[in-house]
């Protein structure tokens, strides 16, 4: 639905132009920042849970889909724990919401992994406030927020399709 001060065709051309540089998985279509990364959402059919419902013996996940999407990550914060230096890092991946759909209504959780840089990252918030002419059902993006997860933590032998 056209909002009161912009038409649909206007909403069409902003997410036409956003495609062009993001990237589209539709028709393999490069953008021109062309930041790719790999979504795996946890398999809870699969993965085996206590009787608090937490998964007991490590996550499975099922096989990744690959979306393109803006990256900001922050810099490393290296600490000195007991048993030696350890890493942390911050980043947002922001998607396109026209590419979650065309990537069959794909939908990103909090938990989901995400695979960028040599890296695993766990999704710890979702903002999807991002409103075209304030129209509730204008949505445009959804942004992930997501820290650094060690492969220890996510047991990346029972990771499936990696």
């Amino acid at each position: 639905m056209a909002g009161r001060f912009h038409s649909q065709r206007d909403v069409d051309f902003f997410t036409t132009v956003t495609q062009e540089l993001v990237g589209n998985q539709q028709g393999g279509k490069d953008g021109i920042i062309n930041q790719l990364v790999t979504v795996f959402q946890i398999d809870v059919r699969e993965t085996p849970t206590n009787m608090y419902g937490e998964a007991s013996q490590g996550k499975f996940y099922k096989p990744g889909v690959d979306l393109n999407c803006l990256i900001e990550a922050e810099d490393f914060d290296f600490t000195t724990e007991t048993f030696g230096p350890d890493r942390n890092q911050n980043a947002t991946f922001a998607f396109l919401r026209q590419s979650l759909i065309d990537a069959d209504n794909f939908v990103v959780e909090i938990g989901d992994l995400i695979k960028w840089n040599y890296a695993y990252w766990e999704i710890s918030s979702i903002n999807e406030n991002q409103l075209v002419g304030g129209q509730f059902d204008q949505n445009y993006s959804a942004v992930a927020s997501a820290f650094l997860t060690r492969l220890s933590n996510i047991q990346v032998e029972n990771m499936r399709a990696i």
